[in-house]
């Protein structure tokens, strides 16, 4: 069985995928740039995962939740990604949890509040995993959180 984490984000889509060992299988940025349409962009981001996902058939998927605390206006453009990829899903039956932001947070730092910074540093002292990119970690911990047999 393999575990796969997926960070939605219209600049910076993560995905990563581990083996039962938490062994690195697959990672990937999915970027897209804000002079193209969203509706090209959203396409282009669930039709990348999608090609990724059918490569595991048999795994667990966190997808990282919408943080209802953000108010910026690019938040309903997030939320039309979440939610396109959330319908894709279903209608070809791949199952998933949503995993809120504060409960990953919890789970890897023990506070629901932590910075991304603190994120990196407490992921590569866990797990050895080095960081730069706060949407790539933020996946690896989705992916370390499907791990968890009461998901």
């Amino acid at each position: 069985m393999e575990y796969i984490g997926i960070d939605p984000s219209l600049t910076g889509t993560a995905i990563v995928v581990l083996n039962e060992k938490s062994g690195l299988m697959e990672e990937s940025l999915i970027t897209t740039k804000s002079t193209e349409g969203i509706e090209h962009r959203i396409l282009y981001i669930v039709n990348n995962l999608l090609m990724i996902l059918y490569k595991y058939p048999d795994s667990k998927i966190a997808i990282e939740g919408l943080s209802f605390g953000s108010r910026s206006s690019s938040m309903l453009e997030l939320s039309g990604l979440h939610y396109n990829l959330r319908c894709k899903l279903c209608s070809i039956q791949i199952n998933f949890e949503i995993v809120p932001p504060t409960a990953l947070k919890k789970f890897i730092t023990g506070r629901g509040n932590s910075k991304k910074d603190i994120m990196l540093k407490e992921v590569f002292k866990k797990f050895g995993a080095d960081y730069n990119d706060d949407n790539l970690c933020d996946a690896y911990c989705l992916a370390k959180y499907a791990m968890n047999p009461e998901m």
